[in-house]
């Protein structure tokens, strides 16, 4: 049965969606309401066989999770199962079916939509994709497909899907029951015009972002090693092997990179020291603030969350940070560990964790801002992520020594004060893009908004 207007229950808090301008879904909408159960026929798919069974009846290519992005479909790996072929038949995609994700481990990701083009002949779906097969006129699948994925049209999804393990569902009844407006066809033709060319600015807004953020970066690296190294000093994988250098001053071991400056090893420009283990109980000492990975993000500090701990006075004495202290994650993600953050002193007395090295320059030849920068550089970071070691293939650590050996170079610091500005420059413009894309993703929710709800 079709309703003139329906009252969607409250918007659920989402991170991918966030935003101060716009709050949700409208309370009503200007057009008849309709749930989905109601103008489509809604069924999950079958659970896979279990390793071993017998293979018995049908093979057939069958659509997972991972197969159903937001608004386009990913076969690159499409797996194939045996099924009686009664079901084989009852589940076979048809094009303009729409597939859901039933599950996922992100709230945000739960009830992703996408429309099936029927390029794969006698496709089937998993437990973990619901179908949706239309059969009322009235509807344009593809305007379906961009109203589930909207954040309005989300609205539902994410306040039913539930959870005990951190795996959210919808499951296929739930889903029957989400709400859709259905205003006449053409506009729904004209809110999924409206909203994929308002989405498509947004992208390349973002890929203007990451061009210029890699152009930023690709200068800096530029004026401080040499044309021959730069692509070897990138490719933090297969930096392996050191070559012999002709400007060291200090008896170490050489490293991969040359530089029309001279090259010193970090230890030998300052005092690097590991942080404290995070104490579990008292120690009779005074509770201070600490920074652990959380708070080091590359290039800045996130002190939204600044945790205490107790220690003795000696430990203070000797962990207590100074402006300008250069911060390292000792242990993350390969492409996370070792970056750096500068401390400007926003806590009165902080220290920091045994998962955070410090390094405190101990000469005005280089300027704090300027080593920041390039160890956050590919060519800077090249170093510690080509040495650090790991046990498990996704926690990578860098010892204390792999650190201390990590080359910087030094311009004269006029040099280096006018590389930091240009960087500074270029990720500027580059912030101001990706602002850009963030602006038009909102613009994009409020015109479908706009379109459909009713005026108060």
């Amino acid at each position: 049965m079709i309703e003139r207007t329906t009252s969607v229950v409250r918007f659920a808090v989402l991170d991918r969606w966030d935003s101060p301008q716009i709050s949700g879904a409208p309370t009503s909408y200007a057009w008849p309401v309709a749930k989905l159960g109601e103008v489509a026929h809604v069924r999950l798919g079958i659970q896979v066989p279990r390793k071993g069974s017998k293979l018995s009846g049908v093979a057939r290519p069958y659509l997972r999770a991972i197969n159903v992005r937001r608004a386009e479909l990913d076969l690159t790996d499409v797996k194939t199962m045996h099924l009686p072929e009664t079901q084989a038949i009852d589940l076979t995609l048809q094009q303009g079916d729409l597939l859901f994700v039933e599950g996922s481990g992100s709230v945000t990701e739960v009830g992703r939509a996408a429309l099936w083009n029927d390029s794969i002949p006698g496709a089937v779906h998993q437990n973990s994709v619901i179908r949706a097969r239309l059969h009322d006129e009235r509807l344009d699948p593809g305007y379906v497909i961009t109203w589930f994925n909207s954040r309005a049209g989300n609205a539902y999804i994410r306040e039913q899907a539930t959870t005990t393990s951190g795996l959210y569902h919808i499951g296929a009844s739930k889903l029957a029951g989400a709400p859709i407006p259905i205003p006449p066809i053409d506009i729904q033709r004209q809110v999924v015009a409206t909203y994929r060319e308002t989405l498509q600015s947004a992208e390349k807004a973002k890929c203007r972002s990451v061009v210029l953020t890699n152009a930023a970066w690709d200068f800096f690296d530029a004026q401080l090693i040499d044309a021959t190294e730069t692509a070897a000093a990138a490719d933090v994988v297969t930096v392996t092997e050191f070559s012999a250098l002709d400007r060291w001053d200090t008896d170490i071991t050489p490293i991969g990179i040359t530089s029309p400056y001279p090259l010193v090893r970090l230890d030998v420009v300052a005092d690097i020291r590991l942080g404290v283990q995070l104490q579990r109980s008292n120690t009779g000492g005074q509770d201070v603030p600490y920074l652990r990975v959380a708070n080091v993000q590359r290039g800045y500090l996130d002190l939204t969350d600044v945790k205490t701990m107790n220690v003795r006075p000696d430990t203070i004495a000797r962990l207590v940070l100074k402006r300008h202290d250069l911060l390292f994650l000792e242990a993350n993600s390969l492409e996370e560990v070792g970056r750096c953050a500068r401390w400007d002193g926003q806590i009165p007395l902080c220290i920091h964790q045994n998962h955070v090295i410090r390094a405190r320059l101990r000469t005005t030849d280089l300027l704090p801002e300027y080593v920041e920068a390039w160890f956050n550089s590919p060519a800077g970071g090249s170093h510690v992520r080509a040495r650090a070691r790991t046990t498990s293939g996704t926690l990578y650590t860098i010892p204390v020594n792999v650190l201390a050996d990590a080359p910087v170079p030094v311009p004269p610091v006029e040099e280096q004060n006018r590389l930091f500005a240009k960087l500074q420059q270029g990720l500027a413009e580059a912030r101001s893009s990706l602002v850009d894309a963030e602006r038009l993703r909102e613009q994009a929710e409020a015109d479908l908004i706009a379109a459909l709800a009713s005026v108060l």
